[in-house]
């Protein structure tokens, strides 16, 4: 739930309001538990407002019922394990109906176990249970890292995020890579394998020193909106510090992390009052917004169309959006939900970022929300600036879970993504 603290009495004396409810009166700091419309709150962050006057503040209050990140019972973990054990069964059951299914027909048995698998799970499992097996980011780059004999490179930016190199710290070139999760789920080591594929095939097609790194950025419930944002901020700033030239910088994500390449647009825009500016005249090499989850309720008709194709069906993306709406204001709409910017909100970004490549695929719930902002970044630039590519029969970051497969034969959004980032280096 979003609400407003209106600043009263040196900060000490808030009016909290809650949508559609009246308004009441407490003494609250952070972390305090108040009693508001038969529910009880926990106030666990306060922001100056980007959108009222500076004698305001804005606080995200969550049930006391969330809990922290990864956190389950003994109960939770006997659940998880009695939710997994029919994976097998229904991993074999897809399989044998695959070739009766026109979504499956054309993917490789592996694809197939490994689509199916992704959906069970995600589906089945709660945000925690998800959070507790899948670890940390940092954890999972660690452990990444020392599987392949790289380097563990961390640089610390400030506010709880850092950024990881993957290989060497080099300037000449850099990919700053954002990871989805539905801001709520760390990095995947399949996602770091693509990305080493794809870096490598770079560095051979084209000879160049290329630095490909990943922004550590919080996670709900420690942190909502405008945090992730921020720390985006920081990283580039950090890039930036290190001597990177902004035309030799290309940011990339996925999901959440596609639309955090999005906010930092809208900021660069349309700047977040009392958030880390960026230079006025900065100019990005590129932006690489593969699937980003641009639409937090998922009511378009591409999420009933591809609910049974996709790995993540609607109901799946709806619940995971109740972990986002939290942070979601009529003010922080266009930057959380960039569905619902108003028209002209991109305009003008062609100034701040050379190259646009937006990716979906074309049996993924996201397709037409993807579209639709894809269509206002177009009507805001010239023909050459945006490049978007629906991948033929491709689901929700069908690159990656090629890779999570162990394919060999890899899709087509894969050498389509090479190919864009590798005309960006310089």
């Amino acid at each position: 739930m979003y609400g407003i603290a209106q600043f009263v009495d040196l900060g000490e004396r808030f009016r909290i309001s809650d949508t559609n409810q009246p308004m009441v009166n407490a003494n609250i700091n952070t972390h305090d538990d108040i009693y508001m419309h038969g529910k009880s709150w926990k106030i666990t962050e306060f922001e100056s407002s980007p959108y009222l006057q500076r004698s305001a503040f804005n606080f995200y209050s969550m049930p006391l019922t969330t809990k922290p990140y990864g956190a389950v019972s003994f109960l939770d973990r006997i659940k998880t394990i009695f939710v997994l054990l029919p994976l097998p069964l229904v991993t074999v059951y897809r399989l044998v109906a695959a070739r009766f299914l026109p979504c499956e027909r054309r993917k490789s048995w592996k694809r197939v176990l490994t689509d199916t698998s992704f959906r069970y799970i995600s589906s089945s499992l709660s945000v925690n249970q998800m959070q507790n097996m899948m670890g940390t980011t940092l954890g999972v780059y660690k452990e990444w890292t020392k599987k392949n004999g790289m380097p563990y490179l961390v640089d610390e930016i400030g506010e709880d995020a850092r950024l990881m190199w993957f290989g060497e710290r080099e300037t000449e070139n850099v990919i700053l890579y954002i990871h989805g999760g539905v801001y709520c789920l760390p990095l995947q080591d399949f996602a770091a394998s693509f990305w080493k594929y794809a870096v490598n095939a770079m560095k051979q097609n084209t000879g160049r020193k290329i630095g490909f790194v990943a922004l550590n950025y919080s996670l709900t419930p420690t942190a909502y909106f405008p945090t992730q944002l921020k720390q985006t901020i920081l990283a580039l700033n950090h890039l930036l510090s290190l001597g990177v030239r902004p035309e030799n910088i290309q940011v990339a994500g996925e999901s959440a992390g596609g639309a955090l390449v999005l906010q930092l647009l809208s900021h660069i825009l349309h700047p977040v009052p009392d958030l880390p500016l960026l230079p006025k005249d900065i100019k990005l090499g590129g932006a690489c917004i593969m699937s980003p989850w641009v639409s937090l309720t998922g009511n378009t008709g591409s999420h009933l169309e591809n609910s049974d194709s996709d790995v993540l069906p609607a109901e799946t993306w709806a619940y995971l959006g109740e972990h986002t709406l939290p942070a979601l204001s009529d003010a922080s709409r266009p930057y959380l939900q960039a569905i619902d910017a108003p028209e002209g909100w991109f305009k003008g970004v062609d100034r701040h970022v050379r190259r646009v490549l937006v990716t979906v695929g074309e049996r993924e719930c996201l397709r037409d929300d993807v579209l639709k902002v894809a269509r206002k970044l177009e009507t805001a630039t010239d023909d050459a600036f945006l490049s978007v590519f629906v991948h033929v029969n491709g689901v929700h970051n069908d690159q990656y879970l090629d890779f999570m497969a162990g394919e060999k034969q890899l899709g087509d959004l894969t050498p389509q993504l090479i190919g864009w980032l590798e005309k960006g280096l310089h």
